[in-house]
C-alpha cells in the first residue's frame, strides 16, 4: 500500500513539470518551421541592463527567490515570464520567439532531466551523430567520465525514469556534458556543482575553464559557489 502511495506522490511532484513540457510541446507544434521573428546570431546580450558580447561569462547573482533560474529559463526559450529587461544583438526579447532563441543557448538546468534510456541514449539529444570519443571528451569536462566507467554498462548503461540510477550530483553532471556537446554559442549553467565536494569542484571550475577557452563560447552562470564565480567576469545582480 505504501508503494502504491509513494507512487501518487511522486506523479504529483512531476506534475508542474509535466505541464510544462506539454507548454512546450504545444508552442512548437503551433510555431512549426515557419519564420518567427528577426534573424539574430546571438553574439551580443543584454541582461537587467548589463551588456556583454560573444564569449563573455557572466555570473546571475541574487538571493534565494531572486528569479535567477527564471531569467536564465526565460532567455533560453524554455519561458516566457522573466520581468527584467533582455535583448539578442540589440533586439528585445520579446520580439524574439522562444523557439528562435533556443538554438542559442545549451541549458544545463539544476534539476538536470534525463530520458529513460542509456547514458548515451541521453546525450545523443545534444547533436545527432555524436561517435563515443566526443562523447567521453564531454565526460571528461563535466567530471562525469568515472561514474560512467563505474557503471555496469558504461554509456550503454539503462537509467531509469529521470535519470533514477544517479545521484542527483550525478544527473546534473551528464546534464552538463550533453550541454557541452550541444556546442551552441552560449552555455548556460544553473547550479552545476551543488552537491560536489571541494576537490571535485575545483577540477571541474578548471576543466571548464579551459573548454571556455578551446570553444570560444559565452558563459551565463548561476551559482552561489565561489569557487564556481571564479568562472565570470562579469556580474549581474538581481533583487
Amino acid at each position: 500500500g505504501l508503494e502504491g502511495w509513494a507512487a501518487l506522490a511522486q506523479t504529483d511532484m512531476q506534475a508542474p513539470r509535466v505541464d510544462l513540457a506539454r507548454h512546450r510541446l504545444a508552442s512548437l507544434a503551433q510555431h512549426g518551421t515557419a519564420a518567427t521573428g528577426p534573424d539574430i546570431k546571438g553574439k551580443a546580450l543584454t541582461i537587467a541592463g548589463a551588456a556583454c558580447t560573444g564569449g563573455a561569462r557572466l555570473r546571475i547573482a541574487g538571493r534565494s527567490g531572486a528569479g535567477k533560474t527564471r531569467l536564465v529559463e526565460t532567455l533560453a526559450g524554455l519561458r516566457d515570464d522573466a520581468p527584467q529587461t533582455m535583448a539578442i544583438d540589440g533586439i528585445p526579447l520579446t520580439a524574439i520567439a522562444p523557439e528562435s532563441r533556443r538554438p542559442l543557448f545549451a541549458l544545463a538546468a539544476q534539476d538536470a532531466p534525463l530520458i529513460a534510456g542509456s547514458i548515451a541514449d541521453n546525450l545523443r539529444l545534444a547533436a545527432p551523430g555524436l561517435d563515443e570519443a566526443r562523447m567521453w571528451d564531454a565526460l571528461r569536462v563535466a567530471c562525469a567520465d568515472d561514474v560512467v566507467r563505474a557503471l555496469p554498462e558504461g554509456l550503454d548503461q539503462w537509467l531509469g525514469g529521470d535519470g533514477a540510477r544517479l545521484s542527483g550530483g550525478q544527473r546534473r553532471r551528464i546534464a552538463l556534458a550533453r550541454a557541452l556537446l550541444a556546442g551552441r554559442p552560449w552555455l548556460v549553467l544553473d547550479e552545476p556543482s551543488e552537491g560536489l565536494d571541494a576537490e571535485t569542484e575545483a577540477l571541474l571550475v578548471m576543466r571548464l575553464r579551459d573548454w571556455l577557452d578551446t570553444s570560444g563560447s559565452g558563459l551565463i552562470l548561476v551559482s552561489h559557489r565561489p569557487a564556481m564565480a571564479a568562472l565570470a567576469e562579469q556580474t549581474v545582480p538581481l533583487g
